[in-house]
């Protein structure tokens, strides 16, 4: 409906929409301690339609829907539907936009080549929401969000504020719980429970902390936990030797009870806790120290290396005034000093002390010893730690209870930290919906099935592969390159000439064996022997040849150290836990368990090369751990017994083996095989200790092998390998040189000074923005001798040209050869790259995926995924199973209170070209569930753009908010195809332009950005594109406080967003708009120092825009959780990754969460519009784009997961529309049986909002046109003139008026400016 209202003083009406039945808006009061002023000039023809009445047909197909009116504000936007906007803004009344700031939004978005007649024309949309718990969306949310956190919020508090028992002096050793009673006169006794209890009731309160051994199992071997009703121990019946089996978890309890869990970095914690593992879930809620200490304390990434510089001062100060004091007090002791002499002095510093802070001293690591010293003042001592990565469990257990005491203690110290962050995040983040938000994201889960252990073999099994053809490749241009050498054909060539030419003799060390002869020495046969050949023969027929490995236990001894470390642990057969031992070069010996590589207990994080000595073999052989064909002689061997009964026994165990010639067995298959000339066989005191009085004539000396010194370096020894193994590979040094690399066609030579670096002649007319070089360093005097017909450039770095490439085989360079910038002969570069770059994400994150924690469901445990009866067998025979895993999540990892972790949250969407990226395709719904969520489209770019429209009171107000509402990328006005236009890059490079401005990147980013997506560009050409970008986008800025008395930006289309970004960031109390979050110390306003690069600006801006989005997603999991419980939902929450959003679903209900997905956004959007002073919201941003209903977790349902390690195209899944969504749900019903929704309003919630504060919604609202008008002009003579108002910086002038006595100049000053205002029509 259209209501015409009452006529401005120029005789034009206004016309307004209404949210209401009866009327369609009319003109809302203003308040009347915020008056804003209407426009008393006429509006310009093309203005007088109002395109909130513009009339647009919306539907699709053969035949068009019935003309409907469709919302429009003033700029263009379409806005939510009237049935839609009248549920969720009802009772609102802010002020309309002033007409003087529509006409200045109109002409700054003319200014910019932007048109509000071209806006979208969406679908209408509207259906029956489900019923606000408030009279407005912020009572809503404060309301669901205090129902949400409800009782573990109460819990929590109380928690925090009781007054622990005192510790058990004397723990009692016995697998399971114990509990621990203290009684009032003293005294104690302990009983044992099956999980923590107090008269007879599950602990609803508890601080919890576990101990596990990592080199051994990740299980828990001990944990200990405290309630305000006592202590608590838990000992692992594996340690104590009660069980073989160390996959031991912790019970806590009755699942349906609602408990809280407070502990340190909790997360590792919750992985050993039995009841979690279940698809279910549980009333347990687990919350963090460590997360509340970074939302409240922690330090930003750019802050670390100073307050690294200042930690280590102030510990040298303090070192030095022990130092002091200790010769002070010598002094006086000797009596040359009197005692009182230091006393003021010691005052006096006392009180500077307390006057002066700096956020250095308020912020501190995010360890339990380093936060409980910033938080209570307790040293924490964690050298014993160590021992849990070091010691045997039999060493464990002979300390057990200084052991239980130090987890005892760590639980202690934890609740004083919780008793003191815990209050401190209540009050930075007020809201309920915070607290409710971290509780539902600390109870992530995984389920996957048989296809995480195939795709582990089958990344492992790619990578070794891809990884042996880059080799293969180096080691034969290496033999090609060394055969060079008697020929000297290497001269000439400038790659090899860089390499070190000077002969070198090869020795047995190297793999070279020289055979001894009687005739001319020049006949002397050589002999070169490595690893063996695959098709190499088993044994010789004739009795010339024997296996290799036979041969150096000849030659060797059979106790000698080579022959014990890589061949006696294989004809002893040695197995741990039942699983043979294997060898290889880059894990040492290890046996595999699941399919994954263990090392040995004992080993540490150290790769094992002599496994059956002392330190390892010896206990494992005792322990019964480690099995042998001759447990004896293997025992005899651990302990070093050199006997020549021993040596005899191995001789002969060596000699039937060889005999046998068998290479199939598990472990005689990793021996040598191939064939080599025989020795004697002589009993055992012939082999160890010939007899020096039968000396043998010496035979001729054959000719030394030799070999280029580069070769030889290649062909070091090393610990594990066999001798003549070439250590090559693509980050080696030599590989660029091998593979003739060039950049640009020039060639490439290594600078210890530069790095890698090009050659250029200074006879070519060569273009480069990077700088010329010199040389100084010793080992570059060949390279400073070429300068006088050369130049050097470095080759270009990501991080800018102070920055040494250390290899241009890095997957960074993979781009280079794929458009011809770095090449080698035969494009063996780019091949090399390519495989390189394949194997880099499965390098990087190979051991967090093997190390994840996967419990599987089986006859002893039950996960709740229910299984089919009759299951279909697999193409390759795995038993088909489920499993469970706990992602190991720090709900607030950040400053920004971000979530971490270093898989899951960091793992990228499957590449086709890279091994092992389908990562999160292994996550699987189970039978009769499915995958459902979104991702939140342009998430904090949104919450930029809006919060620079809260100025103006209107959607789409400015630039970057109208592209981000209406632009497309097909009209080429959405922002980043207005960026790529501006550089002349491609529209994805211009993401990471805009994204890094958004977070407050300056313009030397910008620059280096742009040198590095175009390898040719010069220096003043890249700042060139740099400054218009960002006089286009931020704009132009000016310091003089006289302008509106402050620093600001003006005349781009971000201006007004950088301007409000900074204007909170720079506030006393910076707080999020949306939830009314505060900052942490250490980027507080009061701690920082104000000077350029001390005052952390990127940072400050970034935890704005960042804190916002996690407000944007603990506001969407709040409504989530209200929908859920009152819908009966069957959902739990899965995962979050930033934007992204993941809950497991069962099949009858996948679309009604899908609905409660689309409502949840819609509230979400709508109450940050609310909290910004608009009680609208575009269209475009109320529903996601689309929901995923999946069986897989993956970024879109369309993505087929091809990589090198998985051939294999998943088959999709179904991506719904809202209009989709209301299709599949009866119109829009979250209701099981699909009835109809009510529209009946009014909270069903009893309590009258405690410690709710109404908000100031219009405390973003711009004060004046002219404070508007300035930020919008590129002319700073007109910003000149704007200052004259009111809002201008009017106070200083008038002083320096009064000062020079010019009140009358400062009058007719004002004269003039409402003059020059009139005119413009503001």
């Amino acid at each position: 409906m259209i209501t015409r209202v009452q006529s401005s003083p120029t005789g034009l009406a206004r016309w307004f929409h209404s949210s209401s039945c009866k009327f369609a808006t009319k003109q809302k009061e203003l308040p009347s301690k915020a008056p804003l002023q209407r426009s008393t000039l006429p509006r310009q023809k093309d203005d007088v339609r109002e395109m909130d009445s513009r009339k647009d047909v919306v539907g699709k197909g053969k035949g068009k829907m019935p003309v409907q009116h469709v919302k429009r504000n003033e700029l263009g936007v379409q806005m939510l539907s009237r049935k839609l906007h009248a549920q969720i803004f009802k009772n609102v009344s802010f002020p309309a936009p002033d007409q003087r700031f529509v006409q200045i939004a109109r002409e700054h978005l003319s200014m910019h080549g932007l048109d509000p007649s071209q806006g979208s024309v969406l679908p209408d949309v509207g259906f029956t929401l489900p019923p606000l718990q408030g009279d407005n969306l912020d009572e809503h949310f404060h309301r669901i969000g205090s129902v949400a956190g409800q009782p573990w919020l109460s819990l929590s508090k109380l928690l925090a504020s009781a007054e622990l028992l005192p510790r058990p002096e004397d723990w009692n050793i016995h697998s399971g719980w114990t509990k621990y009673h203290y009684l009032p006169d003293g005294s104690s006794y302990c009983t044992q429970v099956d999980f923590p209890e107090h008269e007879g009731r599950s602990e609803e309160m508890l601080v919890f902390d576990v101990e596990t051994m990592p080199e051994y199992s990740p299980y828990a071997i001990m944990a200990c936990a405290v309630s305000q009703n006592g202590w608590y121990s838990w000992i692992s019946p594996w340690l104590l030797g009660e069980s073989k089996d160390p996959q031991q978890l912790i019970p806590l309890g009755d699942p349906t009870v609602p408990r809280v869990i407070v502990g340190h970095n909790v997360s590792y914690d919750r992985a050993r806790i039995l009841e979690e593992y279940s698809i279910k879930g549980t009333q347990n809620r687990f919350i963090d120290t460590m997360s509340l200490h970074v939302a409240i304390k922690g330090i930003s990434s750019h802050q670390r290396p100073a307050w690294n510089k200042h930690r280590k001062s102030k510990q040298e100060a303090i070192e030095q005034k022990e130092e002091a004091m200790e010769t002070i007090v010598d002094l006086i002791r000797r009596g040359e000093l009197s005692d009182n002499s230091f006393d003021d002095a010691d005052s006096s510093e006392g009180e500077a002390d307390l006057s002066s802070k700096r956020w250095e001293d308020l912020t501190s690591a995010n360890s339990l010893a380093d936060v409980a010293k910033l938080h209570c003042g307790i040293e924490v001592e964690k050298e014993i730690r160590n021992d849990f990565m070091t010691r045997t469990p039999l060493e464990i257990l002979e300390n057990i209870q200084d052991y239980v005491g130090y987890c005892a203690r760590d639980v202690a110290v934890t609740h004083a930290v919780f008793s003191q962050v815990l209050p401190g995040f209540l009050n930075a983040c007020p809201s309920p919906v915070s607290f409710a938000g971290i509780l539902t994201m600390g109870s992530s889960f995984l389920t996957v099935n048989e296809e995480w252990e195939a795709y582990i073999e089958n990344a492992e099994r790619t990578y070794r592969e891809l990884d042996e053809k880059v080799k293969t490749r180096l080691l034969n241009l290496a033999q090609q390159a060394k055969e060079m050498m008697e020929t000297e054909a290497w001269r000439g060539n400038v790659w090899l000439e860089q390499l070190d030419w000077t002969p070198k003799e090869a020795k047995e060390s190297r793999g070279v064996f020289r055979q001894n002869i009687t005739s001319d020495p020049s006949d002397a046969e050589l002999l070169q022997t490595s690893a063996p050949a695959p098709s190499a023969p088993l044994i010789a027929k004739d009795d010339s040849q024997q296996p290799a490995w036979f041969r150096q236990v000849l030659d060797d001894g059979p106790l000698s150290l080579r022959v014990a470390k890589r061949i006696l642990p294989l004809l002893l057969r040695l197995a741990f836990d039942g699983c043979p031992l294997v060898f290889s070069a880059s894990d040492g010996w290890h046996y595999l368990r699941d399919g994954q590589i263990a090392r040995l207990p004992t080993a540490g994080k150290t790769k094992t090369i002599h496994v059956i000595g002392a330190a390892h073999g010896l206990p494992a052989l005792k322990n019964g751990r480690m099995t042998a064909v001759d447990v004896q002689l293997a025992t005899a061997i651990a302990s070093g017994d050199d006997s020549p009964v021993v040596a005899d026994s191995v001789l002969q165990l060596a000699k039937r083996v060889c005999e046998d010639g068998n290479r199939e067995d598990h472990w005689l298959s990793q021996l040598d095989w191939s064939s080599v000339p025989s020795a004697t066989v002589h009993d055992q005191a012939s082999v160890e200790k010939p007899s020096k009085s039968k000396a043998k004539a010496k035979p001729p000396k054959p000719p030394p092998v030799l070999w280029p010194k580069w070769y030889w370096e290649l062909a070091k020894p090393k610990k594990g390998l066999p001798p003549g193994t070439l250590d090559l590979s693509v980050s080696k040094r030599i590989a660029p040189l091998l593979l003739r690399l060039s950049w640009l066609g020039w060639p490439l030579f290594h600078s210890h000074e530069h790095g890698w670096t090009f050659r250029v002649p200074r006879s070519e007319k060569f273009t480069t923005h990077a700088s010329t070089l010199e040389f100084f360093h010793a080992d570059d005097e060949p390279l400073s001798t070429m300068c006088d017909d050369h130049v050097f450039y470095k080759l270009p770095h990501k991080d800018g040209e102070k920055a040494n490439v250390g290899s241009p085989l890095g997957k960074t360079f993979i781009k280079f050869a794929q458009d011809g910038t770095l090449r080698s002969p035969g494009n063996e570069a780019q091949e090399a790259l390519d495989m390189n770059g394949q194997c880099s994400y499965w390098i990087s994150a190979r051991d967090r995926i093997l190390n994840q924690l996967v419990l599987w469901q089986n006859d002893q445990r039950d996960l709740g995924v229910k299984e089919l009866d009759e299951k279909p067998p697999r193409p390759d025979g795995r038993d088909r199973k489920w499993g469970m895993i706990i992602p190991q999540v720090i709900t607030m990892g950040t400053v920004t209170r971000r979530a971490i972790e270093k898989t899951w949250l960091t793992a990228s969407n499957a590449k086709k070209n890279r091994v092992g990226s389908e990562l999160k395709a292994m996550v699987r719904a189970p039978e009769g569930y499915a995958i459902v969520g979104a991702d939140v489209d342009s998430e904090e770019l949104w919450i930029s753009s809006v919060m620079g429209d809260a100025q103006f009171g209107l959607h789409g107000a400015t630039a970057i908010g109208w592209m981000t509402l209406e632009g497309t990328k097909a009209a080429g006005t959405d922002l980043h195809s207005k960026t790529a236009s501006i550089l002349k890059i491609s529209r994805d490079q211009a993401k990471v332009f805009n994204y890094s401005r958004i977070y407050g990147a300056g313009m030397k980013h910008a620059m280096l950005l742009l040198m590095q997506s175009n390898a040719g560009m010069v220096p003043d050409q890249a700042k060139l594109l740099a400054e218009q970008l960002y006089a286009q986008t931020k704009g132009k800025n000016t310091h003089r406080l006289d302008l509106f008395n402050r620093k600001f930006w003006f005349g781009g289309t971000e201006s007004f967003v950088f301007n409000k970004l900074e204007e909170i960031a720079l506030s006393e109390a910076p707080q999020t708009p949306a939830l009314g979050c505060g900052i942490t110390y250490a980027l507080s306003k009061e701690y920082l120092p104000a000077g350029f690069g001390t005052d952390y600006m990127p940072s400050r801006i970034n935890w704005v825009v960042q804190s916002s989005g996690v407000d944007y997603l603990h506001l969407l999991i709040v409504a989530m959780e209200h929908l859920i419980a009152k819908y009966s939902i069957r959902a739990r929450y899965l995962i979050s990754v930033h934007d992204e959003l993941r809950y497991l679903v069962t099949e009858e209900d996948k679309y009604r969460l899908a609905l409660a997905l689309q409502v949840a956004n819609l509230w979400t959007r709508s109450l940050f519009a609310y909290k910004l002073g608009m009680d609208d919201l575009p269209q475009g941003v109320a529903f996601f784009s689309s929901v995923d209903v999946d069986y897989v977790l993956r970024k879109e349902v369309d993505m087929p997961c091809v990589t090198p390690s998985q051939p294999t195209p998943l088959a999709p899944g179904e991506s719904l529309t809202i209009q989709g969504v209301l299709d599949k749900t009866a119109g829009g019903s979250l209701w099981g049986n699909g009835r109809p929704m009510s529209e009946a309003s009014g909270s069903e919630s009893t309590d009258n909002l405690v410690l709710y504060r109404e908000p100031n919604c219009l405390a973003h609202r711009a004060r004046d046109a002219a404070w508007l008008r300035a930020q919008a002009t590129n002319e700073f003579a007109e910003i000149k003139y704007l200052a004259k108002g009111p809002s201008g910086g009017q106070k200083e002038r008038k002083r320096k008026s009064r000062d020079a006595g010019g009140v009358k100049a400062s009058g007719i000053a004002a004269m003039e400016h409402d003059l020059y205002m009139s005119r413009q029509g503001w």
